[in-house]
């Protein structure tokens, strides 16, 4: 029997690999459905807790917003310098070398 099974070729181990990923939005969507069944009473502390959670929601949101268009402005304005340089340059380089070149071609 020894021979006959060293002829087969062995089979294949099996592999069980289940991939583990974070997924943010659905982890905030979670909490705020369980903060949200834990609050559904009438209690004036439950809607206070609600409507502080809200305005901490929007105006973490508000406030990345803000940075982003306050970085956009000095990037748009970093841009303009720069090309406003190089537009300076260049008509510099024109009325100093433009003579020069015309007078080798006359």
């Amino acid at each position: 029997m020894g021979l006959f099974s060293s002829l087969k070729p062995p089979k294949p181990v099996g592999f069980d690999y289940r991939p583990r990923f974070y997924d943010e939005k659905k982890e905030e969507f979670k909490e705020r459905l369980k903060k949200a069944a834990e609050l559904a009473g009438d209690d004036p502390e439950a809607l206070k807790g609600r409507i502080r959670r809200s305005l901490q929601r929007k105006s973490g949101y508000l406030a990345d917003r803000q940075y982003r268009q306050k970085q956009m402005l000095k990037s748009n304005l970093l841009l303009l310098a720069i090309i406003a340089v190089l537009i300076v340059l260049t008509f510099v380089a024109i009325e100093i070398y433009l003579p020069r070149i015309v007078h080798l071609f006359e």
